[in-house]
């Protein structure tokens, strides 16, 4: 092994990630977890099951183990949390197909040929918009739930407890997050209006949490006609980072007409500080667009309220300390500012004063 010099140790990380990277692909591809799952935990039952020598098995099984995706003991192999939540064909929560389409996504192989002609090596994201999004966009629903029922109480409505609150979710991303809001508001109903491939995703959140009676599917562009002056809260989420200003600003007009008079829009997405440095992974992510669409950009918080502000909000707001929230609303515009009344008149100079 090369002597580690002082400073080497980012790079050094991305050497090891690669190999983990490799590790869990491979696994995947072999179904590992699975076979484990299936109680083929020792060595020799897992080399029955999956008709691998013994030698390589072990030598992928003990980096997984080494990794923690695996519990290693004397006799046998077994899953840990995160591998028998996530890694594990059947399970409702499987993310194999997600990272090993990730992972194997060959555009990202050829960045430096995005940047030098500042074109989409794969447009995904331009040629299948009615298609189901990319499933890593769907986040956790119980994490993000968590998280916005905190947001939801730090927002200051003004409606009642009893309110009976008619709420329009664009994209079932936003659908999600405003499911704690009809938790919040008991007899508040929900519009989500998103392509029909996307609804499935949706459901089983629903009725789990048996308010199906009060949500509407309503398949639909986000751009397309909308009833006026009908709803009281507009959630939108997880669209705006894949398209134009002007897009982002037409779907959030297309909101703002559709709210009532004071009512409020809800707008999340990954948005950059105004230094461009972060937060997090944003501007890493930021290359994922790069290779994947025409001419959307990773915006900042200010580019944001700008477009809230141009489709015709007011009083935009960030939610307490959070970075990729804000909230605004639909309000009368000012009124003008008084006529004066007085003419200044003109300036005669004083010929005592200039003699």
């Amino acid at each position: 092994m090369p002597r580690p010099l002082s400073g080497r140790a980012p790079l050094d990380e991305l050497t090891t990630a690669l190999r983990r990277v490799a590790a869990v692909k491979a696994a995947l591809e072999l179904e590992v977890f699975t076979q484990i799952a299936n109680d083929n935990r020792s060595l020799p039952a897992f080399c029955r099951a999956t008709g691998l020598s013994e030698r390589a098995a072990r030598l992928l099984l003990d980096a997984l183990a080494n990794m923690g995706l695996l519990v290693r003991t004397e006799f046998e192999y077994t899953l840990a949390p995160t591998a028998e939540t996530f890694l594990v064909k059947g399970k409702p929560e499987y993310l194999g197909d997600v990272l090993v389409a990730q992972w194997a996504w060959d555009a990202r192989g050829q960045t430096a040929r995005a940047v030098r002609g500042n074109k989409p090596l794969n447009a995904w994201l331009e040629l299948n918009r009615n298609l189901p999004r990319a499933p890593q966009t769907w986040y956790d629903p119980h994490a993000a739930q968590a998280e916005f029922g905190a947001v939801w109480e730090q927002i200051e409505f003004e409606f009642a407890p009893n309110a009976a609150l008619n709420v329009l979710a664009f994209g079932i991303e936003a659908g999600l997050r405003a499911l704690g809001l009809l938790q919040k508001f008991t007899r508040a109903k929900l519009t989500v209006l998103d392509h029909a491939a996307q609804f499935a995703r949706l459901r089983p959140l629903t009725e789990a949490l048996q308010l199906q009676k009060r949500v509407v599917e309503q398949a639909g562009e986000w751009l397309g006609p909308l009833p006026e002056d009908a709803y009281d809260v507009a959630v939108v989420d997880t669209l705006t980072e894949t398209r134009s200003i002007e897009e982002n600003i037409g779907i959030l007009h297309n909101a703002h007409e559709a709210l009532k008079m004071g009512g409020w829009i809800l707008l999340r997405a990954a948005m950059e500080e105004d230094d461009r440095r972060g937060p997090g992974l944003v501007p890493l992510w930021a290359l994922d667009l790069l290779l994947s669409t025409v001419d959307a950009d990773v915006y900042t918080r200010t580019e944001y309220r700008g477009m809230l502000e141009a489709a015709g909000f007011f009083e935009v707001r960030p939610v307490g300390e959070r970075l990729n929230l804000w909230t605004a609303r639909r309000l009368p515009p000012p009124p003008p500012p008084p006529p004066v009344a007085d003419v200044a008149p003109d300036f005669i100079p004083d010929p005592i004063v200039f003699s």
